[in-house]
């Protein structure tokens, strides 16, 4: 009795083993792949603030530089009435003004204060390129309030320094700016421990701690950095709860879950079926949209552009491009787009041997040869020349440096210039993009549209095209609707823009009629017709 009783125990334990222990894996696997998302989520986050920090920086010294532009005399009337306009002009700039012999000199904020002999301390700060900072420097106007100051020649400014660490961010996680040389906080978002930020600096970001994640990001041109915290999520906090309604609703939720998989594999297989004999059988279409001189009005170019309507239905090309990438088919698609641009576009080249397409490719094709041999086959005999057919691709297909480097050059040894496409979505840095030899910067339309906006993002713009400027490279500016976008860009030095304001992607007849048109009027682009 006592051994059959033991038996059934065994069997009642192995039972319930055998249901417990998959749902333990389960909650263990899915709570190390939360953490793993949250640190590379917190980790796009510090790189944000990053970027958020350079800019500001960047304003600083660009308002300096506006201020000494005028050589105006130091504290006289020009001089004042210059000041006033550079801190109307640059968001974060609080006051600015000149300096000397440990004194402040003037400013518009504190006036002439030459003969009051208001103190200014040594600065924390120098760097290697003579700027001096001061950080939580005393406003002489105000017991309360601090300033990171910024001083060069005898001028400074003065600058909030909640600008450093005002990200977006519906979480509210926590920002430290740090700088680097002295492993000391120059900003801190409101709430955030400075001794806490700076010792997960000082770990970079390995901190162990079962609340709370860190990511650190470092400024390649600057002596800063960011530290950033995130709440931890822990699926074991709750284990019992979670255990319990494993148990209660498994059976339900395995047979829901299992219906619904099956739903959308089915869907998904039916989905990329249809695009692979989409593409197969070239019933993706073409369409062109034009690209333009900003200066001039002139059409110079058209971007190709991919096309899918399944069923009646127009597909995003965001959804059908990207399961394209997943499915190995981008390869086909980017073939089939070119071919096609060259069989509508053909005579059109020919006949203006400076009009271009320009192309997008993927990261696949940065890697081999592969597209650069197919496009000098499909060229041969044609008339046309190289520099009519023009690469695009994003800026995240430029991560893997040392495989694309290789196959960017032989694009524009064989003549086709290179644009990196939906520039400022990828963070990235001027030191890194100095690496690549690249022709055009072409600007995201998400940043186009802050311009000549009060909006947090409207400072990215201009930073975008100083960091072109700086490469040497051309600008595209995309998603240009309104004329004063124009305005600004062409007082920037952009060179060219594409959006709804001069026309939308039309297939080859539409665009064929539209440049006529443009032709026999000799009118600047208007705005498309929505």
């Amino acid at each position: 009795m006592i051994k059959r009783m033991s038996l059934i125990s065994a069997y009642i334990a192995l039972g319930c083993a055998a249901t417990v222990l998959p749902v333990l894996i389960s909650i263990y696997i899915a709570n190390e792949d939360v953490a793993r998302r949250e640190q590379r989520d917190l980790s796009l986050y510090a790189e944000k603030a990053m970027m958020r920090t350079e800019l500001v920086t960047y304003q600083g010294f660009a308002a300096i530089a506006d201020l000494q532009a005028e050589h105006a005399e130091p504290c006289s009337p020009e001089y004042l009435k210059r000041a006033a306009h550079v801190i109307f002009n640059y968001r974060y700039v609080r006051d600015a003004g000149a300096y000397g012999d440990g004194r402040y000199l003037c400013s518009p904020l504190l006036g002439e204060v030459r003969t009051q002999d208001v103190e200014l301390p040594p600065p924390r700060w120098r760097s290697n390129d003579g700027y001096l900072v001061w950080f939580q420097q005393k406003n002489p106007l105000s017991d309360l309030r601090e300033d990171i100051q910024i001083g060069r020649n005898g001028e400074y400014v003065s600058i909030d320094p909640q600008s450093y660490v005002d990200v977006m961010d519906p979480a509210g996680r926590a920002i430290a700016t740090i700088n680097t040389e002295l492993n000391s906080i120059v900003a801190l978002s409101s709430g955030a421990d400075p001794d806490e930020m700076l010792h997960a600096w000082k770990q970079a970001g390995r901190v162990d701690s079962d609340e709370w994640n860190y990511a650190v990001a470092r400024s390649e041109t600057r002596a800063l950095g960011v530290v950033v915290k995130g709440r931890r999520t822990s699926l074991f906090r709750d284990w019992p709860g979670l255990l319990a309604t494993w148990l209660s609703f498994g059976v339900a939720m395995g047979a829901a879950f299992g219906w619904f998989a099956f739903k959308r594999i089915s869907r998904q297989v039916s989905f990329q079926a249809s695009l692979e004999w989409a593409i197969s059988h070239k019933t993706i279409d073409v369409v062109y949209q034009p690209i333009v001189n900003l200066a001039t009005s002139e059409c110079v170019g058209v971007e190709a552009l991919a096309r899918w309507n399944l069923n009646g239905r127009d597909i995003s090309p965001n959804i059908f491009i990207a399961l394209a990438e997943q499915h190995g088919l981008i390869q086909s698609l980017t073939d089939l787009v070119f071919d096609q641009a060259l069989q509508d576009l053909a005579e059109l080249l020919r006949s203006r041997p400076s009009f271009y397409v320009s192309v997008n490719v993927s990261g696949e094709d940065l890697r081999t040869p592969r597209f650069l041999n197919l496009i000098n086959a499909r060229l041969a005999g044609t008339g046309l020349r190289p520099a009519q057919i023009r690469i695009e691709a994003t800026e995240r297909s430029f991560l893997n440096a040392d495989v694309t480097r290789q196959t960017i050059a032989a694009f524009r040894s064989a003549g086709h210039p290179v644009y990196i496409d939906d520039f400022g979505t990828g963070y990235s840095s001027l030191a890194y993009l100095q690496t690549f030899m690249i022709d055009v910067l072409k600007i995201d339309k998400s940043f186009v549209d802050t311009i000549a906006q009060d909006a947090a993002s409207s400072i990215v713009a201009p930073h975008i095209i100083e960091m072109a400027h700086e490469l040497g490279a051309e600008i595209v500016a995309e998603g240009i609707e309104r004329s004063e976008q124009v305005e600004y860009l062409v007082r920037r030095g952009v060179q060219y823009g594409q959006g709804w304001l001069f026309a939308k992607a039309m297939r080859r007849e539409e665009l064929l009629a539209w440049l006529e048109a443009r032709r026999a009027s000799h009118a600047p682009a208007q705005p498309a017709i929505q």
